[in-house]
């Protein structure tokens, strides 16, 4: 990754603590006007803001630093550890927002001063709306998992603020107290859901578990770039740390071809592929020598050791390239 793509990084890790602070005085001191506990609800889930914020800029400078002899992948993973800790902390905070709204269907109080709490609410809503489309987006482009979950966190805290705002404007129009700690409820489940998708999905992330969408990048990459001679890519595997991947198979080429072709070639998909995918990364080959099994997929003229002919052209799939490897059979289907 380029120093301006880290600089970039960098900036909007510090913009989104700085955001989260402020918008955690914003709505204290609605909550503090009004003493509602939807208001409540979503000033603590500003808390998790902060704390996160804060793992956000220490994730994204270790992530942002090159790889070396200690960390031959990089330092990516970092980003899966900060996302996961921020949907626990988003998932804690339903929880005690739960906590505290169940108690006051009991004991329902008034919310005071309204007009003012509503309108700190919706400056705050607005900062987080634009400030997490501004984090997701950089996040995609990127390609920082820390990023996006920040942007996907502020755009629930988002939701979460428009939802509390309506259900106050309830309650100012309709009298009916106990609508101030159901919406308290709504906006806990709503926080805690998203919170435990963030977890399994860093989870998934930290078990180095397979990434479909991944998967089917590489392969369409290798049918991209395939030529004449290129047989049967197999027993492909793909890890993710951060923006740095990791990619190692198997493929197999004629057994005749010289060591320098063979060493050619090896350089020319490594270079290829990693144009084709966008990626920062690496990717390492195992070169298995042809045989006569192969012949009914081999598209490569003229060869001296043919024993078959060759059938039409066709894709390989990710099923075949993840596959240990297997003898492949003539197949006409699945054509390019």
């Amino acid at each position: 990754m380029t120093t301006t793509n880290n600089n970039i990084l960098r900036r909007a890790a510090r913009l989104a603590f700085i955001t989260s602070v402020v918008l955690l005085v914003v709505k204290f001191t609605a909550f503090f006007l009004t003493g509602s506990k939807a208001v409540l609800s979503d000033a603590i889930e500003s808390i998790i803001n902060v704390a996160t914020g804060a793992f956000l800029m220490v994730s994204i400078a270790i992530s942002t630093k090159p790889v070396d002899e200690d960390h031959p992948y990089g330092h990516g993973k970092i980003e899966a550890f900060a996302a996961g800790l921020e949907g626990g902390l988003i998932t804690l905070a339903g929880a005690m927002i739960l906590v505290e709204a169940v108690p006051a269907f009991f004991t329902p109080s008034p919310p005071k001063n309204l007009d003012t709490g509503l309108l700190l609410l919706m400056a705050a809503g607005l900062g987080n709306l634009l400030v997490g489309f501004y984090l997701l987006h950089s996040g995609k482009k990127l390609k920082s998992e820390a990023l996006r979950a920040d942007g996907q966190h502020l755009l629930t805290d988002f939701y979460t603020s428009v939802g509390v705002i309506g259900g106050l404007f309830c309650v100012r129009l309709t009298g009916i107290l106990w609508l101030d700690p159901l919406i308290a409820c709504i906006m806990a489940v709503n926080i805690a859901v998203p919170g435990f998708i963030l977890v399994r999905k860093a989870f998934k992330n930290l078990m180095n578990e397979a990434d479909p969408e991944l998967l089917d990048r590489i392969v369409a990459g290798l049918n991209a770039i395939k030529q004449p001679g290129w047989l049967y890519p197999h027993k492909l595997r793909a890890l993710r740390s951060g923006r740095y991947h990791h990619v190692d198979l198997h493929i197999s080429l004629p057994h005749y071809w010289s060591l320098d072709k063979i060493h050619a070639t090896e350089k020319e998909i490594t270079e290829s592929l990693l144009t084709a995918l966008g990626e920062e990364g690496d990717i390492m080959i195992h070169i298995d020598p042809c045989e006569p099994d192969y012949c009914p997929i081999c598209h490569l003229e003229p060869c001296d050791v043919r024993q078959s002919e060759a059938g039409e052209p066709r894709r390989w799939t990710v099923q075949e390239v993840v596959a240990p490897r297997r003898p492949p059979r003539a197949n006409n289907s699945n054509k390019q």
